[in-house]
């Protein structure tokens, strides 16, 4: 039995990271020895030719893929040409496990969804068991929809082997910085109205054991050659005990990396913050939401704008970088209010910005819309981006929303231009004027334009390789340069050094004979011995 796997694409709006569920489905059917593969169009250019290509050349039994709201109707597509060649079609993710039904009534060519927690039932599938004794399933029988019970949360998830990640192209993630995700534990005792992570996974916390997770760490790091982790779970400060137990860990081993986490601000303490620090914490995401109390208590965020203020005050205090997350349009939301949030934002200190509501399915927002006073104008997936307005409230028009939205994404794009400008004017070292984060961030964003622009039009694939005998650098470089997608980015000079980086790294390799040189993504995964021992003992 073969399985393939599509990471299928999203704007550039969300952070590309590795596809942690996907590479967890595929450890799950690895581990049962059957033959997985993952095709990333994430981190490429996307074509339905290559799912073509990918059919022809591997043949797969199963095809399955895990699409948020945004990408699903691209994730549709792609199951429709698989479908083609005869392939069993299985979807799971937030999106279909509360839309299960109507995504099978709309796509015929679609033909299992999985709900909740993937990996067991996923495994069940491919194992060719009879449909009617899978929890967790919705599917077709005889023209008619079938839905059978939930599968319970896996109990135990230090039973699940650790991510199938060398499945995925991983040298392209590492050179755009991304970071590396990994889970700790799952489940979330909170139930926000515009949140369906509780109902995804689990109202009740699970944890795996910290040297477990360590241990994992380690790989991501000496094997895979990632110095910075993103640990995704919903709420990783709801156990403290828990939190100082890894950064004991993460300090007995040496493990000198930077590590980013999502948190609420009434979950944490300055002891624990410190801790957090000292072991290598960088950056916390906080979902604020909102600057007005009574929005808060309409979507049970169960928290006050006290505790906001205390909770970010100390993360900025013991030097955690803050990011402070807030939601335009919520219920209850007026012109007033948001005026409220933009001024409770800026009051923070460290970073914030802004998402747009978008009622996702499963949601209490979406369920309970008209009660709330929600009304939701459409269901089209490929605008739920949380960038733009689907709903509105009686006291905020969606054009409002869409209007105070776009200003403060041009704000910060504005002062990103203000920055860049400087830089290019010599004025980086002007005291009281800019701070060295300025050009930090201008160059990381500079940075990560560039690298996606390679990525997305697949230039090292399509134009890497080259029959002239010079510098193999050299001849990249002016390769790239000649596409205005690069030229408007970075100057020649500029991409000269990051494509050396991306070559010094380990991102990037070539290859060189009598005739050619030919470049590629270095997908090994690995780093030189020094540069691990540089990550061990960084003094």
């Amino acid at each position: 039995m073969k399985v393939l796997l599509l990471n299928v694409p999203y704007p550039l709006t969300e952070c590309p990271t590795i596809p942690l569920g996907l590479c967890y489905i595929a450890a799950v059917a690895e581990k049962e020895g059957f033959e997985v593969q993952i095709l990333d169009l994430l981190v490429s250019r996307f074509s339905l030719k290559k799912i073509v290509d990918k059919m022809k050349e591997f043949k797969p039994d199963i095809v399955g893929a895990g699409p948020v709201t945004i990408s699903y109707p691209t994730a549709l597509r792609t199951m429709e040409v698989c479908k083609k060649f005869g392939a069993t079609t299985v979807m799971g993710g937030c999106h279909v496990t509360f839309y299960d039904k109507e995504a099978l009534q709309e796509a015929p060519y679609l033909d299992i969804v999985v709900r909740g927690e993937g990996e067991y039932t996923f495994l069940d599938i491919v194992k060719g068991g009879d449909l009617k004794s899978i929890d967790g399933i919705t599917y077709r029988e005889n023209g008619e929809i079938v839905k059978n019970p939930d599968r319970k949360p896996i109990e135990n998830l230090d039973e699940l082997p650790w991510p199938a990640r060398h499945l995925v192209p991983l040298s392209k993630y590492r050179a755009y910085k991304s970071g590396c995700d990994m889970m700790s534990g799952r489940g979330c005792p909170y139930s926000c109205t515009f949140c369906v992570g509780g109902k995804m996974v689990g109202r009740k916390p699970r944890f795996r054991d910290i040297k477990l997770c360590v241990d994992e760490i380690e790989e991501i790091v000496y094997r895979y050659g990632f110095n910075r982790i993103n640990v995704v779970d919903d709420l990783l400060t709801i156990n403290h005990k828990r939190v100082f137990a890894f950064c004991d860990e993460l300090d007995n081993r040496g493990l000198k990396i930077e590590w980013t986490a999502f948190s609420r601000v009434d979950t944490v303490t300055r002891e624990l913050l410190s801790k957090m620090k000292e072991a290598g914490c960088m950056f916390i995401l906080y979902g604020v939401e909102s600057g007005n109390q009574r929005i808060l208590d309409l979507v049970k965020k169960r928290t006050t704008l006290e505790k906001i203020r205390k909770g970010i005050s100390l993360s900025n205090e013991v030097g955690i970088t803050t990011m402070s997350s807030f939601i335009l349009g919520l219920p209850g939301e007026t012109e007033e209010t948001v005026r409220e949030s933009l001024e409770f934002g800026k009051s923070l200190g460290g970073q914030y910005g802004f998402h747009v509501l978008s009622p996702y399915p499963g949601t209490e927002v979406r369920e309970k819309a008209e009660e709330l006073g929600l009304k939701i104008l459409h269901s089209d997936w490929l605008r739920y981006d949380a960038n733009q307005a689907v709903s509105e409230t009686k006291g905020a028009s969606a054009e409002y929303i869409n209007k105070v939205a776009k200003e403060f994404y041009k704000s910060i794009e504005d002062v990103m231009n203000y920055v860049e400008a400087a830089m290019e004017r010599g004025e980086e070292l002007k005291e009281g004027v800019f701070t060295k984060k300025d050009f930090e961030d201008v160059r990381l964003r500079k940075r990560t334009r560039f690298v996606w622009q390679i990525l997305k039009n697949d230039y090292i694939e399509r134009y890497g390789r080259f029959t002239e005998k010079r510098n193999p650098e050299e001849l990249l470089v002016e390769k790239l340069y000649t596409f205005k997608a690069i030229s408007s980015i970075l100057k020649k000079n500029q991409v000269a050094e990051e494509i050396r980086k991306m070559l010094e790294e380990g991102d990037l390799s070539y290859t060189r004979d009598e005739n050619s040189v030919t470049w590629f993504w270095a997908d090994i995964g690995k780093r030189q011995k020094n540069q691990v021992e540089i990550l061990r003992n960084p003094e």
